[in-house]
């Protein structure tokens, strides 16, 4: 028996892998309705068509440009991005568990353990109490965790505040902005259609959260009107948290499996539940498992954002010229940010000059990923 807590992506998706090889899997979800509340933008590249299609009533909008801003520049450049309508793909995710057999307990939530083959947790439709046996618990139940928290796992990282509202604002459908600088400290702004009409507009911060947020938003509609919020914390990952203790495991927001440079967490969570029911299945050892199939590239994502965390304005305006020229607009349309490795080794090879930024440590931190110098060349 395994029992999972949190019906989210990262949940659901290990669910409906682990059913599919035949083990008993129940979901305890503490909601009503999975995917309630939203607290997600919901935008993701097409390496998620890497792990499912998924149905038409799920995507919002398809993109195909991003408008990068910084104080003194502005460039578009052509991407093959998805919005998704983030509730809805929640319980696209948690169908596809229940098909293949697993069982989700909604307004079930977690309490504590009993032992090391005994979870507790409350029905709150009626507020009893019951006791599951179960032979593995996984928390896939965010970043304040509460299986992590009754386990003993210290979180040992830090979280943003990601402060996002639906706000009516009319712009391209087709593109979604992204903003840089020192307004944006410590991460960055971003501003994606829903609509003809409606954007979820966000940002991420460690302070100041509410201050920064509606700077923002008035310099895009001039007025502070909002329909609604959709904020939530955003996990800064960290590549020694421990993400199993025994036979409890984290996965998704629970084990901070987030890239740091977006705070996406959607497909490193998905490449997770692979690892996880793998290991699981084969009795592997998750923590090092974890870090061979997705570790280097989510240090990655950390060691530029703690690069881009140092940058100027002016930075920002010069990474973004180079980031303009043509040869440099053909990379970023082959490789998306799922795939980061070839994506800044490939950079360098086609626009030496990034070089002269302090992005220069992260380019040769990358070619140093590679097995050698022609390897390199060969995948460009």
């Amino acid at each position: 028996m395994i029992t999972i807590v949190g019906a989210g992506p990262a949940g659901s998706y290990l669910a409906y892998l682990l059913a599919k090889q035949g083990k008993e899997v129940t979901i305890l979800e503490e909601h009503s309705k999975v995917g309630a509340p939203v607290q997600c933008t919901g935008i993701v590249t097409h390496s998620i068509e890497k792990f499912f299609r998924l149905k038409n009533e799920v995507i919002a909008k398809k993109l195909d440009k991003v408008v990068v801003v910084s104080k003194n520049n502005r460039i578009t450049v052509n991407v093959n991005e998805i919005v998704m309508w983030r509730d809805k793909f929640d319980r696209f995710v948690a169908d596809m568990a229940q098909d293949a057999g697993a069982e989700i307990s909604l307004n079930h939530k977690f309490m504590g353990f009993e032992g090391e083959s005994t979870i507790i947790a409350k029905d709150k439709k009626n507020n009893k109490i019951k006791k599951i046996k179960t032979d593995v618990v996984v928390g896939a139940d965010g970043p304040y965790s509460a299986v992590a928290n009754t386990a003993g796992i210290d979180s040992g990282s830090k979280n943003y505040i990601g402060m996002q509202a639906k706000v009516r604002l009319a712009m391209d459908t087709t593109a979604f902005e992204t903003h840089f600088g020192n307004d944006f400290p410590d991460f960055f702004g971003w501003c994606v259609p829903e609509s003809d009409n409606t954007v979820r507009l966000g940002i991420g911060c460690f302070e100041n959260a509410q201050e920064h947020f509606y700077r923002f938003l008035k310099s895009k509609t001039g007025k502070k009107d909002v329909l609604c919020w959709e904020s939530g914390l955003i996990p800064l990952y960290n590549p020694k948290k421990i993400i199993q203790k025994g036979n409890v495991y984290l996965i998704g927001d629970a084990a901070f499996q987030v890239k740091a440079t977006t705070g996406g967490g959607i497909i490193p969570s998905l490449k997770a539940a692979q690892t996880l029911c793998e290991c699981i299945i084969n009795s592997k050892d998750y923590n090092k498992e974890f870090k061979k199939q997705s570790g280097k590239e989510l240090l990655l994502h950390l060691r530029i954002r703690n690069i881009l965390n140092k940058f100027s304005d002016k930075d920002y305006d010069k990474l973004l010229h180079l980031m303009g020229k043509e040869k440099v607009r053909k990379i970023l349309k082959k490789y998306d940010r799922d795939t980061p490795i070839p994506l800044v080794a490939n950079l360098l090879l086609k626009e030496p000059r990034f070089l002269l930024l302090p992005t220069a440590k992260i380019i040769r931190y990358c070619c140093g990923l590679q097995d050698s110098r022609q390897q390199t060349i060969d995948n460009a």
